[in-house]
């Protein structure tokens, strides 16, 4: 499946390729106060890929706190949080904000309330390795154009 979104305004976008079907997807509410204020509720897939597009990339916001270890993605033209990506051994990681998603009606699961708030640094971006989905750049880009 591919599932595709934006932020409000349209600078953000996002593809996200999966196996399953909207309905099947588990749903995650982080419990941090950057989540919940921003009323987020996410979806990701480990055997998934996850790739952005930007309109005007000089209006994505880059923005991290607590550990500093991930990049919260905000469009600034519109506010939305669109993505989590975290970069590792070379890689990046993301979890996707499912409002965004243009099937967001179709996510059947309930959020589950989830508090990260007792691991480590190392602890937290093994979770990521195992649970977020695979960021692929098209175009060749590289991290450190990110």
């Amino acid at each position: 499946m591919i599932l595709k979104g934006q932020c409000h305004c349209g600078n953000i976008q996002i593809t996200f390729e999966t196996a399953q079907l909207p309905g099947q997807l588990p749903l995650r509410a982080c419990q941090c106060s950057f989540c919940r204020a921003h009323g987020a509720v996410t979806v990701s897939d480990p055997r998934g890929k996850a790739r952005f597009a930007f309109t005007e990339r000089a209006a994505v916001q880059h923005y991290r706190f607590g550990l500093a270890i991930t990049d919260m993605l905000i469009c600034t033209r519109c506010g939305c949080y669109a993505a989590a990506i975290m970069e590792t051994d070379g890689r990046q990681y993301a979890t996707l904000n499912a409002n965004l998603l243009d099937c967001r009606a179709e996510l059947a699961a309930a959020p589950v309330p989830m508090n990260y708030a007792e691991e480590t640094a190392e602890q937290r971006t093994a979770r990521r390795k195992a649970r977020w989905t695979p960021v692929v750049w098209q175009r060749s880009r590289t991290p450190e154009a990110f």
